[in-house]
């Protein structure tokens, strides 16, 4: 069956989302900046954290689960740690408040750590990471999410798909490793509800502990490498979770079935300032000599080249911003609906 796919315009795509959050009575500035995580998740190709999400924040707005005006804290630790409450917040406009203030600090101190609670999903990781790159600095973030992981030689889920994002500036575009510590993201998994898809048995198991095609059945997903990716969850669920104060994987508020209490989620963010460690003119020209000598590595049969870390985002969203955002009918259909509900021009093809 051949798909019926859109191409939507970016920057309508943003003023389309921008405009539904303002309606949804979210601050114009926070409404720029949710609209940007999201567009920027869909124009990278990943379309899992992307506009697809639009109508569960628009939701969980309307039910008060999220924040729409929320008073943000700021504590200071340390010189170079610090602790931001969100309020219950938009997770997009909390975490990129706390990595413009861990950047703050970093000015200051070399490096800087900054523990986020009581926020709510963020969208795509990698796109602070890219926020801090923007400015010249490394940096780390990562966030838990509800249970979704089963862990290395358990039967059922304990842990989230807790993604996490490393990152450094370079001539180009930015190296940043964004990647889930499930073997695929839990976004990947409501993108074929949404679209009424199967997905690969191979991606996780039933209530039974079963393989399943079925997305509506699953329950678990496996963990990247085994014991490795387990065990990396669980250190990423103790940062934003345990340290952050918050709670814990089966503990913690599950997005699409506890809709009714607000997600109070942790994230971590580390940035370190790269030209305190080494010279920075020094660490650019080296860095661009690793990538190329990578280029150089001669592809295996099926692939065109040897990609870094982030390079193929990067490259996808040059190229949709030129030929536009792929989105399908069944998605489409719901911006549409929701253009109606709040009275906003729809999303225009390119």
């Amino acid at each position: 069956m051949v798909k019926n796919i859109r191409k939507l315009n970016s920057k309508k795509l943003f003023d389309f989302v921008k405009e539904v959050f303002i309606k949804a009575g979210v601050p114009h500035s926070d409404a720029e900046t949710t609209a940007d995580v999201l567009v920027t998740a869909n124009l990278s190709g990943i379309d899992s954290h992307g506009v697809i999400r639009l109508s569960h924040y628009l939701y969980r707005l309307q039910n008060g689960t999220i924040n729409k005006t929320p008073n943000l804290q700021y504590e200071q630790k340390a010189p170079g740690l610090g602790v931001v409450d969100g309020d219950d917040g938009l997770g997009h406009v909390v975490t990129a408040h706390a990595c413009k203030w861990a950047m703050k600090l970093c000015e200051r101190n070399g490096t800087a750590s900054v523990a986020v609670k009581n926020s709510s999903h963020f969208g795509m990781t990698g796109y602070y990471v890219r926020m801090l790159t923007k400015d010249g600095f490394a940096g780390m973030v990562m966030t838990h999410t509800d249970i979704f992981l089963i862990p290395f030689g358990g039967k059922k889920p304990f842990l989230g798909t807790n993604p996490v994002a490393i990152g450094f500036p370079t001539r180009d575009i930015p190296l940043i490793l964004d990647m889930s510590t499930t073997s695929i993201p839990y976004g990947k998994v409501v993108l074929a509800k949404k679209e009424g898809q199967k997905i690969p048995e191979s991606w996780g198991l039933d209530v039974n502990g079963n393989p399943t095609a079925n997305p509506d059945k699953i329950v678990g997903l496996h963990p990247i490498a085994g014991p490795k990716g387990s065990g990396l969850a669980m250190i990423i669920d103790i940062f934003c979770g345990i340290l952050s104060n918050m709670a814990f994987g089966p503990h913690i508020n599950r997005m699409y079935v506890d809709l009714d209490t607000p997600r109070r989620l942790g994230h971590f963010i580390t940035v370190w300032d790269v030209g305190k460690i080494v010279d920075s003119n020094s660490f650019s020209g080296r860095l661009q000599q690793m990538i190329e000598e990578l280029h150089d590595i001669p592809p295996a049969s099926g692939f065109a080249k040897v990609y870094y870390p982030g390079e193929i985002e990067g490259l996808k969203c040059e190229n949709r911003t030129r030929e536009g955002i792929p989105v399908e009918e069944g998605l489409y259909q719901e911006l549409l609906e929701l253009s109606r509900k709040y009275g906003v021009q729809a999303p225009g093809e390119k």
